[in-house]
């Protein structure tokens, strides 16, 4: 059995103190065989906010990986963007944006799915090069074929229930093709500082999107199915959707994976409870729209 917390869109640089002081005693006091990062430490790439990340991530016990989301970059300094994009990420989180974690059990296999550029207005908007699906089916097909396998990205792979359309990650199909051939059981990410989880089902099988474990506060994967789950922000204050901040509690154990929704009721973390959707937070809290995306 494994144990995983998967924590996302943290952007020191607006926290809730609170929320930062209770999570880093949560996952300390019942600490995690590995703590999944899945980007946006920071809110405009400062090294100050740099500092506040990295100095969070040294107090936890359990040994982390993790990836870059679109606010790890610089947002206005150009020339850092282009050229640069990710330097302070490689000084204060770690030099490889796409590093692999590999034990008796499980395997996570991360991708870096920040652009610096687009031809558009919205450069917060991720993608995944074929190069970078041909790189990680090499990844993929080298593993041990009895490990449990997990694939981390910042940008969505599968749309939230409430909104078919939703801007998802450049090639998800492709990529969660490739995820499929190599019997990845689940895909992590975060973005739009929501919680869902949804079956990403072969297109040849014609199946719809499991609804049953949609924007709930558990969901279980197995059987050869992926299973694409989002996590919330975990201690921003750019909260969206009315949800409280959040993260997840993932046990992988005999080829299956229960996902647990850990939700801030204000003073602590506490599941969500199962077979109800998501718990709103007691005080609405509405993030505010910037122009630099999610």
């Amino acid at each position: 059995m494994r144990r995983i917390a998967h924590i996302s869109d943290l952007h020191f640089g607006r926290t809730d103190t609170a929320v930062v002081e209770g999570l880093a005693a949560e996952l300390n006091r019942d600490p995690p065989d590995l703590i999944v990062a899945s980007g946006d430490f920071t809110m405009r790439a400062r090294r100050n906010e740099y500092a506040q990340a990295r100095a969070f991530l040294d107090r936890l016990t359990a040994p982390w990986i993790a990836v870059p989301g679109n606010h790890d970059i610089a947002y206005f300094k150009l020339f850092t963007r282009f050229f640069h994009p990710f330097g302070r990420y490689r000084r204060f989180i770690a030099r490889d944006t796409e590093p692999t974690f590999l034990d008796d059990e499980i395997a996570v296999v991360c991708l870096n799915t920040v652009r610096t550029w687009a031809p558009e207005t919205d450069w917060s908007q991720g993608k995944i090069t074929r190069a970078q699906i041909a790189r990680t089916e090499e990844r993929l097909a080298a593993l041990p074929g009895h490990v449990f396998r997990i694939v981390v990205g910042h940008h969505p792979f599968m749309p939230p229930p409430w909104d078919a359309e939703a801007r998802l990650v450049g090639r998800a199909d492709e990529a969660l093709d490739a995820f499929r051939r190599h019997g990845v059981g689940l895909t992590l990410a975060g973005h739009l500082h929501r919680h869902y989880a949804r079956f990403a089902e072969a297109p040849e099988t014609g199946a719809e999107p499991d609804t049953v474990t949609v924007d709930r506060g558990r969901a279980q994967a197995g059987g050869n199915r992926l299973l694409a789950v989002q996590a919330g922000s975990a201690t921003s204050t750019r909260l969206r959707g009315n949800e409280p901040n959040a993260y997840n509690r993932i046990v992988i154990e005999d080829g299956r994976a229960t996902v647990t929704v850990r939700v801030w009721t204000g003073a602590a973390f506490e599941d969500a409870r199962e077979g109800d959707s998501l718990p709103r937070a007691a005080e609405e809290r509405t993030g505010e729209s910037e122009a630099a995306g999610r």
